[in-house]
């Protein structure tokens, strides 16, 4: 499998988006928030979503950035047919905290 988060495997659509927040599948932690619901796919489409408030440009694309990179590293992993939404809440955590909580929220989703 490729490592590369490629286009199709990005969520976009405004009724794609629509279709996942609508859906009851959902799991907090502090800080950080995942959404999912399965699709007739045979691969797995994601997107992160900020609070209102987040903070600067910079804060926001950081925290972008470090969630993308943690799903690229962690997509084999995760079961395939599924869209999978992360809505961050603003603090300050460092990659490893980000990483540690992608992680328990898709193993309390039974993604992994």
């Amino acid at each position: 499998m490729r490592k590369n988060l490629t286009k199709k495997e990005r969520l976009g659509k405004r009724s794609d988006l629509e279709n996942v927040f609508a859906s009851k599948k959902q799991f907090t932690c502090k800080g950080a928030k995942i959404i999912y619901v399965s699709n007739d796919l045979t691969f797995n489409r994601f997107a992160v979503a900020l609070v209102r408030k987040y903070g600067n440009a910079v804060e926001r694309n950081r925290s972008k950035r470090y969630l993308r990179e943690i799903y690229r590293d962690l997509k084999e992993s995760i079961v395939p047919g599924v869209d999978v939404v992360i809505v961050l809440y603003p603090g300050n955590y460092s990659f490893s905290d980000r990483k540690n909580q992608f992680f328990s929220l898709l193993k309390r989703g039974d993604l992994v």
